[in-house]
């Protein structure tokens, strides 16, 4: 670890070494689990939480006495390295992991950069690997990544139920789409704009900016006086304000944004400039929930992280149901090191958590997620289940 962890990344990093070392002195049999994350850098607002998920479930199972495998009794400790936002450093934190024979299982990593790199490494490896970003649907169902699994859904499928949704909801007839000049956007400009078109709305303009763009007038421009009423858009929270923002004072643009992204901020920021906004929730609606699963599991990550909610917390449920999954799969696989043996299990289950989900055969994710929705100046949520 870095000497320029921050506080949040110290406190990951403490929930590591702390918060697993009590349960697994208890036992005498301990399975070693890796985990790589951006703690720090840019990243980290995605990864920070998905590693406080990961370590929360873990900790939960031990608490409860962790897993029985034909007659022995088994808890998780967990390994940590530091990605810091880049594809180098997640190389070497995967290879430091990789000197431990004892660690099979990996998860973590949101973002493609330091994911591709590191998921390529562990499938070299034989290791069952557990990730979330985006660019990891162009990998799975290939030769040697039978072991790796992503655990949030692809945008063919989140895009089945996004966009009809978002459509109806906001009532949006003709729409622009603005994404940065990256290869993942033109996979999700294939995914989305058959599914606008095919709910009966017009999308004649689709336009690239470069992805370290910070003045969005000269490509906006193009979307004016075209009489679109919508536009989708995607990357980050921080990048989304700015073309809401600059859309707002430049006038003459759509007034209601279909966010490829998972947090209401960009639009609820500037709520009394537009007229809706739609955006995916990957996992389940922390900010307005319903579901008295999900309440309850926000009080038990509130315990465990000694922090309250934040608009990126969603997150920490990105891998949190499937170690239960896994650890589930153990037990009836009867083992803790047959990766192999435990991937097909965890294919072959339908699991009732926080999260309802199962995994088809290539290791794609089909959960349900919310989707949510400022529409008229009120913000809720609506439940988008799979099939």
């Amino acid at each position: 670890m870095t000497a320029s962890r921050s506080k949040n990344g110290l406190r990951a990093a403490a929930f590591v070494a702390a918060g697993f070392a009590m349960s697994a002195a208890a036992s005498a049999e301990t399975v070693k689990i890796g985990m790589v994350n951006s703690l720090t850098g840019p990243h980290a607002s995605f990864d920070l939480p998905a590693s406080e998920g990961i370590l929360m479930a873990f900790d939960e199972i031990n608490k409860k006495g962790g897993i029985t495998v034909k007659g022995k009794n088994y808890t998780f400790t967990v390994l940590s390295e530091d990605a810091q936002s880049k594809p180098e450093l997640a190389v070497s934190g995967a290879q430091k992991l990789l000197r431990d024979d004892d660690i099979k299982i990996v998860y973590g990593i949101l973002t493609s950069g330091p994911g591709m790199p590191a998921a390529t490494l562990f499938a070299k490896s034989d290791i069952l690997y557990f990730g979330g970003f985006t660019l990891m649907d162009t990998l799975l169902g290939k030769p040697g990544f039978e072991l790796a699994f992503r655990t949030l859904d692809a945008d063919a499928v989140v895009s089945k139920s996004f966009v009809p949704t978002g459509v109806k909801e906001l009532g949006i007839k003709k729409v622009g789409i603005l994404l940065p000049n990256e290869d993942v956007s033109r996979a999700i400009t294939a995914a989305y704009k058959p599914l606008l078109e095919s709910s009966g709305v017009s999308v004649p303009i689709v336009e690239y900016f470069q992805p370290d763009t910070a003045d969005f007038a000269p490509v906006l421009r193009k979307f004016q006086n075209m009489e679109l009423d919508g536009l989708l858009t995607g990357t980050n929270d921080a990048v989304v304000e700015a073309i809401v923002r600059q859309s707002t004072e430049l006038g003459n643009l759509p007034k209601k944004f279909l966010y490829r992204g998972g947090s209401g901020g960009p639009g609820i920021k500037y709520a009394k400039q537009i007229d809706g906004f739609a955006w995916q929730i990957l996992t389940r609606d922390l900010d307005y929930p319903s579901d008295p699963k999900v309440k309850e599991w926000i009080e038990r990550y509130k315990a465990f992280t000694k922090k309250d909610m934040s608009p990126n917390t969603y997150w920490a449920l990105t891998f949190y149901d499937t170690v239960f999954m896994m650890a589930n799969a153990m037990e009836q696989v009867g083992s803790v090191t047959d990766v192999k043996a435990i991937a097909e299990k965890v294919k072959s289950m339908r699991y009732d958590g926080v999260r309802t989900m199962r995994f088809d055969k290539d290791g794609r994710a089909q959960s349900d997620i919310d989707i949510g929705m400022l529409k008229d100046g009120k913000i809720s949520s609506v439940r988008a289940p799979f099939e």
